[in-house]
């Protein structure tokens, strides 16, 4: 993504948010209208930002990765074998799972690093 394009549509008192939409060049259309808002809170989400530039940049930030989202639901449109494998897992089965199953470290015992040979690790 080279550019994205972001559009303030208004302002909900009540949740005190900032309805935004964002597209790029790399969505479908390059207008954010064609897309949804979505609510932030920039008192909350973005407390260090204090001037409109500031706040704005802070959006745009956020929106980088709303636009890549976008860009994913519609290739996954475009998906037919990927549409019908998710729309297949639909079913009235109730699906059991052990936890030990679902997480691998139960223990919760970390193996410690040595720290002679952390300069060797990458960050």
């Amino acid at each position: 993504m080279n550019t994205l394009k972001m559009r303030i549509t208004g302002w909900d008192e009540s949740s005190k948010s900032l309805l935004v939409r964002f597209a790029s060049d790399e969505t479908a259309n390059t207008d954010p209208s064609a897309y949804y808002d979505l609510a932030f809170q920039p008192h909350t989400m973005f407390p260090e930002a204090t001037t409109a530039a500031q706040i704005k940049t802070a959006l745009a930030k956020s929106g980088v990765s709303v636009a890549l989202q976008i860009k994913g639901d519609e290739d996954l449109s475009a998906n037919t074998s990927k549409m019908s494998l998710y729309s297949g897992l639909v079913s009235n089965t109730i699906l059991s799972y052990a936890r030990s199953d679902l997480i691998e470290d139960v223990d919760g015992v970390v193996d410690p690093v040595d720290v002679a040979d952390a300069e060797d690790i990458p960050l």
